[in-house]
């Protein structure tokens, strides 16, 4: 979903619907059992003197099994720990509640009339619920940024330390969702990411920044599978077609599941994070290593377009500044802004995805070349959408109104009195919920057509 929204929440979601159904590798991996000794205890003391309502410390058995894991990760990742990371202990329901704690009632409700307003989500929607349900539905454990903690649901831990018994070097889906966790931690204490997360984004850059960090920790859960197969990830990197191809073939998550049949506004995001996120760092992996991904928490992705277009992001292509003005004459009849923000290439498709296919959808949405959305409330309450958008091409700005056009038409009749889709140039202007006595007053204002560059 938004990347406001989400910001906080999404940090708690692992990337286990990703890999349901990955059958466990074996391997010949020896790990030296004096240092996990000696880390598990480190591990134990470090997690200890929290308060109990907030979980409990992992006990030394449990924490001798995460010390595997926590050097499985320094390993993969190519960096290594500060100091030793603190680890909770939780019930499914703490982890639901500590899901609900993050999420802002300001931010829910801002992004429920954003999402309202472009009729990507139902009126009556309770946003919170909803995320809950597919969050919590997911969720194995989560890095706290705020605290700088590893929260672990019992019970994975308890599957994980039955598996290590059986089998050290076997590999159980909690497991390397757990991997997965602990470069957060990695992200956090070398490159800086509680930092990062406190950084004001718009919608756009929220979806990119997330991208970036989840996409960076699901190549290094890719890389535990690859050596443990006895493969190598260099190899897969080097070959994106076949990542993707493999990716694509793999098994997603049950139909019944929260996740898929939640609106597309919520589901593509958060996915995408995850599918496009892991492409887009490893399309940095084969040019550098893991110090190219390192490199792009000092040079972020400025927009989702450069996520879901690696070569865009490799040669600087950054997205135009759009703007919206104050328009008075608005305020005078009686509407009032709510937010601005910038959607996205990502958030653009959705948006033609209640008109068009997948495919057509991702299509007209390649070639944005910026945006900026103002959410307004008339006097009669009604919820309205100020959007102007800019392509890079006027090909590209054609095909964009026509998606747009077709996303208005297939509107109820009541609404589409009061949209309207107007192309100049490069420049396409999309109104939704706007009385039409008004339209005129908009296009004015925004000072029609744009110079090109």
């Amino acid at each position: 979903m938004a990347a406001r929204l989400t910001a906080r929440a999404t940090a708690l979601a692992c990337a286990s619907f990703v890999f349901v159904g990955c059958g466990a590798a074996s391997g010949n991996t020896v790990r030296d059992d004096a240092r996990a000794e000696s880390s598990g205890e480190a591990l134990a003391e470090s997690s200890r003197g929290e308060a109990s309502d907030d979980g409990r410390a992992p006990s030394g058995t449990e924490a001798r099994a995460m010390s595997e894991l926590v050097t499985v990760a320094e390993e993969i990742r190519g960096l290594r720990f500060v100091r030793p990371v603190r680890i909770r202990v939780q019930n499914s329901a703490a982890i639901r509640a500590s899901l609900s704690r993050e999420m802002e009632d300001e931010d829910l409700l801002e992004s429920r009339d954003l999402y309202v307003a472009l009729g990507l989500l139902p009126v009556d929607v309770d946003v919170r619920e909803l995320l809950l349900r597919v969050l919590g539905e997911q969720v194995v454990g989560y890095y706290d940024t705020d605290r700088a903690r590893l929260v672990v649901r019992d019970d994975v831990l308890a599957a994980l330390v039955r598996t290590r018994q059986r089998d050290r070097n076997a590999i159980d889906e909690g497991g390397m969702v757990l991997v997965h966790e602990l470069v957060h931690a990695l992200q956090d204490q070398v490159l800086g990411l509680g930092v990062s997360y406190e950084q004001e984004r718009t919608i756009d850059e929220g979806n990119a920044f997330h991208a970036l960090v989840e996409g960076d920790a699901t190549l290094a859960m890719i890389g535990y599978l690859a050596e443990r197969a006895g493969g190598d990830l260099a190899r897969l990197t080097s070959r994106p077609d076949v990542l993707r191809t493999a990716l694509q073939a793999g098994p997603a998550p049950g139909e019944s599941s929260e996740l898929m049949s939640a609106p597309l506004i919520v589901r593509v995001p958060l996915l995408s994070a995850y599918f496009d996120g892991l492409l887009f760092c490893a399309s940095l992996h084969a040019q550098h290593a893991w110090p190219g991904v390192d490199r792009a928490y000092r040079n972020m992705p400025a927009s989702s377009e450069q996520v879901l277009h690696p070569d865009r992001f490799a040669r600087g292509e950054r997205p135009e500044n759009v703007t919206l003005p104050a328009m008075p004459e608005l305020v005078a009849a009686g509407v009032t802004t709510l937010t601005d923000d910038t959607i996205g290439e990502l958030e653009m498709s959705v948006y033609f995805r209640l008109a068009l296919s997948e495919a057509d959808a991702r299509r007209a949405a390649d070639g944005w070349g910026g945006d900026r959305l103002r959410v307004v409330r008339d006097a009669g309450g009604a919820l309205g959408v100020l959007w102007q958008t800019r392509w890079d091409s006027e090909p590209d700005a054609v095909e964009a109104e026509a998606a747009a056009r077709a996303v208005m038409n297939a509107s109820p009749s009541e609404e589409r009195s009061r949209s309207t889709v107007v192309r100049d140039g490069r420049s396409v202007l999309i109104l939704r919920g706007i009385a039409p006595a008004l339209h005129a007053t908009v296009r004015g204002a925004l000072s029609y057509p744009f110079p090109r560059p």
